[in-house]
């Protein structure tokens, strides 16, 4: 039986055994990688630490007082007193390079607390000493006041990007929106759960974020602070994922204390043989999920209790399981995912109930009555309401085309009237037909009957408890074509009536 270790050889043996080609983008230039692991490499990491295990075991103190050793890949760390530090650091530069670890003096730091640091010029010659702080894996170790210059450096530095980001949203505000959620804001969620007691300190990019990157994605010239409030929930929740780092960073930070706390634990006591406890590990996180839904929660109670009646019900209209699938959907164009900045900024007003733009639309509906959202998505005489529906129609059928249903028809005739008993309120009408129909859906050969709603969730019609407004217009799309879809005698045929509703839910299935 051929050992694990032996695999692992071998893979590693085959990827390296000639230099891998790196193709640089619009250009037919290669770059060969004849040094090092490849970049790209997902076995990169674990080889390299691999190979370092016999240096850092060659490093080890075994006294219980001596420097604490801890390695990032190529970064290589200690803490402790300058006597065991000074004998760590002249094992490492003369014992580095047999294996393959060279370090370099000029671009190595020593942290030191101010009465240490004419000390440490003492005994280090060749490293860089300070006793203000220093950037250390993307975080900061140090004083008050350094600690506070980087997060200023860094605020200014994520304040650039995000001006590109705004630069990107006058054209193309759902890329602009997708990087954001996905790219960078992640660089200071980073350092908020690395880095303890800086909420005060992000105020400049809080304030950034909200006076100039949500105007520019959402279309408007300013965010009043209730709207930013909502747009600080998650999209489950209503809202748009742009969370308040100055609110969360705290949060943030003792999540990943604990987290992290076994780990942390096995770097203090420097136990090389540290493994995970996958169940113990599962119930932290499920503690970790629970604090951050409760604080998201208590958020937006806060919010609604400020919010009128209409806007509550928004609220909750755009928490609806389904109802962020487009917003949280990455932009592929290929999959016909990307908005251009007029629909996502019309997709946006729709999902809160703000004001559209003027841009390229009628000030009136062919009804001659203000054409505000409600009432577009209303009036059957503007076309919307025809367009919406026909659009969803077309789409099932495809769909079921692609599934493998058979005899899939647009607008199938229903069977006539005669002398059945019907029920008050369904359509008599000769002729009656509904959306679409598909033979095999359910069973071989049966013919399913498919009816779909499209409405207004905000009308004055539907003024009643959200689920209760599910059930009523499923029951009445069922009342109204029953009998004509279904025969008594063969039982041949069911009918399926599907609610959409204009914020993206799907209201259910009613037969």
């Amino acid at each position: 039986m051929i050992g694990y270790n032996t695999i692992v050889f071998v893979m590693i043996l085959n990827t390296y055994r000639k230099p891998a080609e790196l193709h640089v983008c619009n250009s037919d230039d290669i770059i060969y990688s004849e040094e090092g692991t490849t970049q790209g490499d997902t076995s990169a990491m674990a080889m390299y630490a691999c190979g370092l295990m016999p240096l850092v075991d060659q490093l080890k103190d075994d006294g219980k007082d001596g420097p604490k050793q801890v390695y990032y890949a190529d970064d290589a760390a200690a803490a402790g007193k300058l006597s065991d530090i000074s004998q760590w650091w002249g094992k490492i530069k003369n014992s580095g390079p047999k294996f393959g670890y060279y370090p370099k003096p000029s671009k190595s730091w020593l942290i030191v607390k101010p009465q240490y640091y004419e000390k440490a010029k003492e005994i280090f010659q060749d490293v860089q000493i300070t006793d203000v702080g220093h950037r250390y894996l993307g975080s900061y170790i140090g004083s008050e006041s350094g600690l506070s210059d980087f997060i200023k450096e860094e605020c200014a530095s994520w304040n650039d990007d995000i001006d590109g980001l705004c630069r990107i949203a006058k054209s193309e505000p759902q890329l602009a929106y997708a990087a954001f959620l996905y790219g960078t804001s992640k660089r200071w969620n980073y350092v908020a759960r690395t880095t303890p007691n800086i909420s005060d300190l992000l105020r400049p990019l809080e304030y950034k974020i909200k006076e100039e990157f949500i105007p520019a994605i959402v279309g408007k010239q300013y965010i009043p602070d209730k709207l930013r409030d909502i747009f600080g929930l998650p999209a489950r929740m209503g809202g748009l994922g742009i969370s308040n780092i100055q609110e969360t960073a705290e949060l943030e930070y003792t999540n990943s204390i604990q987290v992290t706390a076994s780990l942390t634990e096995a770097l203090y006591l420097q136990d090389h043989s540290y493994e995970v406890d996958d169940r113990a590990h599962n119930e932290i996180m499920k503690d970790v999920m629970k604090r951050k839904e409760a604080h998201y929660n208590r958020a937006k109670i806060k919010v609604a209790d400020q919010c009128s009646d209409q806007q509550k019900r928004q609220l909750l209209l755009a928490s609806e399981k389904g109802a962020s699938s487009w917003l949280t959907s990455l932009p592929l164009k290929e999959y016909g995912f990307l908005l251009n900045k007029q629909e996502f900024h019309d997709a946006l007003a729709l999902r809160y109930n703000l004001t559209l733009t003027d841009l390229n639309r009628p000030k009136s509906c062919e009804c001659g009555v203000v054409n505000t959202i409600n009432h577009c998505l209303t009036c059957k005489l503007g076309g919307y309401v025809a367009l919406r529906h026909d659009a969803i129609k077309e789409t099932t059928a495809s769909l079921l085309r692609e599934g493998g249903c058979r005899d899939v028809q647009s607008e199938p005739m229903l069977l006539s009237v005669t002398t059945e008993r019907l029920s008050s309120g369904t359509n008599t009408t000769d002729g009656a037909r509904l959306d679409v129909s598909a033979r095999s859906f359910w069973t071989p050969l049966d013919r399913a009957f498919t009816d779909i709603r499209v409405l207004n969730p905000q009308a004055q019609s539907n003024c009643v408890p959200i689920k209760q407004m599910y059930i009523n217009h499923e029951r009445q799309k069922k009342n109204m074509y029953y009998v004509h879809g279904s025969s008594p005698t063969s039982g041949e045929s069911n009918i399926y009536s599907i609610s959409f509703f204009n914020n993206g839910r799907n209201g259910g299935r009613g037969h």
